[in-house]
């Protein structure tokens, strides 16, 4: 029996959840999953740029932050199990899904899951920097390679800041997580289906090599409901260097919620 198979799941959202600033009486809960090895604490500088009454609610799995001696999810199956679980109780009511590149996927998956179960549905999917299930990927695997060329093909992303992966120690407590992240990206595939019953808004990068911008509108055959695409300045991590028009748009999907 696999560890993914044993271990076992504690429900509640206390360690799953960080909200930057509590809205206790707001109308929409808006959850959000961060990039492979990505910090929940990436959503802080949200919280003036989206309506004040949204409650962010940003996922922190395990492996990283104050969850960093868990071990991270490594297969699909088990983390969406585990997710679920676990946020069940705040998986109610009014609320809506962001997800950037893996989160990206996450949310997806999540929100499929919910409606194969007949649970409550997210009012509206937002997804950034991510490819349709049924794209290929753009760029060769790295997951399962040797830590130099794991970490040169993480430098040819952009996703890890240089003296991240110069600092050693940190790199010992972090790599397991973010193979095990980019693993979940780089194996995850799938057909559309049957379409989920909420509107779909994607988003791109303009020069993003990883989930380019024209094969951003696939996404429009997941969903039976309204479906836009809209590219931004930069390249796969967009969400960090035009965040200010990301939130724009992420802004005015919330207001129509």
């Amino acid at each position: 029996m696999s560890t993914e198979q044993i271990r076992t799941v504690v429900p509640g959202p206390h360690r799953w959840i960080y909200r930057p600033a509590p809205r206790a009486n707001a109308r929409l809960r808006l959850f959000c999953f961060p990039y492979a090895g990505g910090s929940p604490t990436l959503f802080r500088s949200w919280v003036d740029a989206i309506p004040a009454d949204v409650d962010i609610m940003a996922v922190r799995l395990p492996g990283r932050d104050n969850r960093i001696k868990e071990p991270a999810y490594r297969e699909w199956p088990a983390l969406l199990a585990a997710i679920e679980d676990s946020l069940r109780e705040l998986l109610t009511g009014h609320f809506v899904l962001f997800g950037h590149s893996m989160g990206a996927a996450v949310a997806y998956e999540l929100a499929r899951q919910l409606s194969a179960k007949g649970r409550p549905l997210p009012a509206h999917l937002l997804l950034a920097g991510c490819r349709a299930p049924h794209v290929p990927r753009y760029i060769p695997a790295i997951h399962h390679l040797p830590d130099e060329k794991f970490y040169a093909g993480l430098r040819d992303i952009s996703g890890t800041p240089p003296e991240v992966l110069a600092d050693k120690r940190f790199m010992t407590l972090l790599e397991p997580t973010l193979r095990a992240d980019i693993k979940l990206a780089e194996t995850w595939s799938g057909a559309a289906g049957q379409p989920l019953g909420i509107p779909i808004t994607a988003f791109a990068g303009v020069d993003d090599a990883i989930a380019p911008p024209d094969r951003m509108p696939e996404w429009a055959h997941y969903t039976e409901k309204r479906f836009a695409a809209h590219t931004l300045p930069g390249e796969h991590f967009f969400i960090r260097t035009s965040e200010g028009a990301l939130l724009s748009q992420i802004r005015a999907v919330l207001e129509s919620c």
